[in-house]
Order: structure tokens, then C-alpha cells, then sequence
């Protein structure tokens, strides 16, 4: 699925013990980034882009930017956890809207959400 779930998971224990070295200002970029990230799967990959994002100036951004990207992997600005969380919270979505689709009764064979995504493939060629 494409579309973006409406919520995102914060386990603040996890968060905390990852961003404890972060400033104030920091904490607010870096969870501005991270929703973007949830919201549009990834971020851009130009200073201009992510100060926009953060809310900060060229200069500030420029000062803050070395911890923040630190958080993140890679040129594109990639984040694993992230990554995870979206494509289990996406697989629940499935699953709902599968069961939702047979009024929560589960079939035999195969799973449902095996007929689901075969379903809508075969939807979508014709």
C-alpha cells in the first residue's frame, strides 16, 4: 500500500535513551524530520529541503545539522527504525482492511491477505 498510515509510534523510552545528547532545539528538528519521514516515506536530501523542514534558518541549520545527521544513514537521509515501523504499521493496514472486506470470518487455503493483494492485482490489470 502507498498511502501513509494517519498515526506514528513514539516509544519514548526508546527515543530518550537514543536523543538524551540532543538539545532542545535539536529534539524539535529531529521529531519534525522524523514525522516528515513517516509522513512521505523519506526525506530530501538537500540542506535547503531539510532546513524548510526543521524550521530553521541557513545557519542554524548548519550548526544542527551534524548531530541530526547522525541519527539518519546514508546521503539520503534514510532512518531503519523508521522504515520498520512503517511497513509494519502499512502490513496492519492490509490486514484490516482484508478482514474488514469478509466481515472478519478467516478462510481456508490461503491467508486473506494473500487474496486480498492477488485480488486488487488483478483489479488493477484489467
Amino acid at each position: 500500500m502507498t498511502s501513509r498510515p494517519i498515526w506514528m509510534p513514539l516509544y519514548v523510552a526508546d527515543y530518550l535513551a537514543d536523543t538524551r545528547h540532543l538539545t532542545t532545539l535539536e529534539h524539535g528538528a529531529y521529531l519534525l524530520l522524523i514525522m516528515e519521514y513517516w509522513q512521505k516515506g523519506g526525506l530530501p536530501i538537500d540542506d535547503r529541503g531539510l532546513a524548510t523542514i526543521c524550521c530553521q534558518g541557513g545557519r542554524q541549520w548548519s550548526r544542527i545539522k551534524p548531530k541530526l545527521q547522525a541519527m539518519f544513514s546514508g546521503p539520503e537521509w534514510r532512518h531503519a527504525r523508521i522504515d520498520r515501523e512503517l511497513k509494519k504499521a502499512n502490513e496492519l493496514k492490509l490486514k484490516r482492511a482484508v478482514y474488514g472486506a469478509k466481515g472478519g470470518r478467516i478462510s481456508r487455503g490461503r491467508n486473506n491477505v494473500e487474496r486480498f493483494i492477488a485480488a486488487h492485482q488483478n483489479s488493477s490489470k484489467s
